[in-house]
């Protein structure tokens, strides 16, 4: 019961944060005419809350079959798990696995209103800025030469949807982590706040549909031929990208009648969230850095390319994660300093409080 408080307290934060942002998703919902909402709010409370564990369950096995590679395999996967979740770490974790799903589900909410807040308005006017900022040529443009080839777009499509994988694994990993409190705190607090700030305030403001149904609103396309390139490679690799493009604009069109998921530009929460792990990754360890970085990449690249998102789509994402780990990172430094000692103050950087 001492723990489940002091878990309670630690999370006090986060807690606030998400149940306002699940009191403004309930308000919204109970606007919304679709009957399914509700199916859809509890289905994604359900997908959320199952998706993590068994992502990284997913991960550990198979890291315990390349690293440790033992002979009954079942049997050193079931006892090393009781090992690591103990009643401890269980009931330090347990308030950031509920509220996780809450918040999911808040976020689906939110993201499908968009055009019922705002109508999608935005997309000629990101479309010429991003044109203008990469030279009079669309970003997709500039990087076709090198990125044009169905090889390249499969491995592209590929990481692209491994971010959910990776995401979850990441998210999970790092609730049931108990060496690293503040640095776990602060990647929590900072996904929760970016994905309100970004994906729902922003991406309110600045409702866009993105490269990919920019046809579908206008009539001059400029994106045709990247889509046109798309369903062409799709024909050599599967582009993973295009059936789940046509299943949220169907969504769209049913408003809500067959599950509506939600479309939205910018900014691009992909490359947000690679953002976070990619700050986080460097606070962990020098080649974690590195590779998360790397991933961060793929994935702003794949965003252009899969015509999901214009590229300054990713640039305001990316900004976005990067101002608020850094605001995050010095209100908790600032919290902890009083009950740390000058002996322990020095551990604050390595926990990646200031960076």
């Amino acid at each position: 019961m001492n723990t489940l408080r002091a878990s309670l307290r630690t999370h006090r934060a986060l807690l606030l944060i998400v149940l306002l942002y699940a009191v403004a998703a309930m308000l919204l919902a109970g606007s919304m005419p679709s009957p399914s909402d509700i199916f859809n709010v509890l289905a994604g409370f359900l997908m959320a809350i199952l998706t993590g564990p068994i992502f990284i369950l997913c991960g550990y096995t198979i890291r315990v079959m390349v690293m440790q590679r033992p002979h009954h395999l079942c049997h050193y996967l079931y006892h090393d798990l009781r090992r690591y979740l103990s009643n401890e770490r269980l009931l330090h974790a347990l308030p950031a696995m509920l509220l996780i799903p809450v918040f999911a589900s808040s976020f689906t909410v939110f993201k499908s209103a968009i055009p019922r807040l705002h109508p999608y308005t935005w997309d000629t006017t990101l479309s010429a800025w991003d044109i203008a900022l990469h030279g009079d040529m669309a970003a997709w443009e500039r990087l076709q030469p090198l990125l044009g080839h169905p090889l390249v777009t499969g491995l592209l499509n590929f990481s692209y949807h491994f971010w959910f994988f990776l995401f979850y694994a990441i998210l999970y990993w790092l609730i049931l982590d108990m060496r690293r409190p503040l640095l776990r705190m602060q990647f929590l607090l900072s996904f929760a706040l970016t994905w309100i700030a970004l994906g729902s305030i922003l991406a309110v403001l600045f409702a866009s549909v993105g490269p990919c149904y920019y046809g579908h609103f206008h009539s001059s396309d400029p994106y045709a031929p990247l889509m046109a390139y798309l369903h062409d490679a799709n024909q050599h690799v599967a582009v993973w990208a295009l059936p789940v493009q046509d299943m949220l604009w169907q969504g769209y069109q049913s408003k809500g009648t067959h599950g509506e998921l939600g479309i939205s530009a910018m900014p691009s929460m992909h490359v947000a969230t690679a953002t976070l792990m990619a700050m986080m990754g460097w606070r962990v360890s020098r080649a974690a850095g590195i590779a998360l970085s790397a991933f961060a990449v793929l994935i702003l690249l794949g965003s252009i390319h899969l015509g999901w998102h214009y590229a300054l789509d990713g640039y305001v994402g990316a900004a976005g994660a990067a101002l608020v780990w850094r605001l995050v990172g010095r209100l908790l430094s600032r919290q902890a300093a009083p009950a740390m000692s000058m002996a322990t103050a020095p551990c604050m950087n390595k926990q990646g409080l200031t960076s």
